[in-house]
């Protein structure tokens, strides 16, 4: 909650020190798909929407808006697997398994280059998030590659003879917690489609850290009742992030002086 109230602060200090012709409220919604590139194994996935709502602060040179961010949030790819180690395992494309809702606040830069009445221009953008909450904790993740997958991994006793059962040894998993930070930083272009009204088209870095848990287990055994007392661990995950979106500024509301008639 302290983020959310020093952003206030920030705007409320920002309304009273600068003039009505320095500033005006800007809303956007975004889209963005992320991929890992550079590591663990390059698996997980992203895809997101998004609102945001705050400020253009506005000068000869640039633009800045200062924005609290509203994000959805969910895996593109999971892992299904069986029990025993001689049957099909898959990777899956479109599987909506972890689904998380973030907060935070963004900074974007646009560049005028002292021409406020260019149609493309381009711009910086800065955003870092928390997760308020996921449907997916304590949910299972592949070994290494940390994405969603049905069921756990285990270790096998093998038949002595052919065609015999497997006998399971004991069961193993990541477990999914939460996810504290997702930030990115990206370079775009604003393409105004009228006054108010722009397409915004952004490419560059994203970086998340994920907190996991990682459990060993019997058959009979409660795993859930035993994460309560594992320490989490933090992955950290770079990904090639790609944005597109529209954001409108709301118009600026011009006063005019009266004067008394003599």
């Amino acid at each position: 909650m302290k983020i959310f109230a020093l952003f206030f602060t920030f705007i409320y200090i920002s309304l009273t020190t600068f003039s009505q012709e320095k500033f005006q409220l800007v809303t956007g919604f975004l889209g963005s798909f992320e991929k890992e590139v550079i590591s663990n194994k390059g698996s997980q996935v992203y895809g997101a929407l998004g609102l945001n709502l705050g400020t253009r602060f506005s000068q000869a040179k640039g633009d800045l808006d200062v924005s609290l961010i509203y994000q959805f949030s969910s895996n593109v790819v999971a892992y299904k697997s069986n029990i025993y180690p001689n049957e099909e395992h898959q990777y899956i494309v479109y599987n909506s398994v972890l689904r998380s809702h973030f907060s935070g606040l963004s900074l974007k830069y646009t560049f005028n280059n002292k021409d406020r009445d260019r149609k493309i221009k381009p711009f910086i953008f800065l955003s870092t998030l928390t997760e308020i909450t996921s449907n997916y904790k304590k949910g299972y993740l592949l070994d290494n590659e940390f994405i969603p997958k049905n069921e756990s991994s285990a270790t096998y006793y093998y038949p002595s003879i052919p065609g015999g059962e497997y006998t399971v040894d004991y069961y193993y998993s990541n477990f999914y917690h939460s996810t504290p930070l997702a930030s990115s930083l990206l370079g775009g272009i604003d393409i105004k489609l009228n006054q108010n009204l722009s397409l915004n088209i952004a490419a560059g870095y994203a970086f998340r850290v994920m907190k996991v848990k990682y459990a060993e287990w019997k058959e009979n055994e409660d795993v859930y009742k035993k994460l309560e007392t594992i320490p989490t661990e933090n992955v950290f995950s770079h990904f090639l992030d790609v944005q597109l979106g529209l954001s409108y500024a709301f118009p600026l509301k011009k006063t005019s002086k009266l004067t008394n008639s003599p």
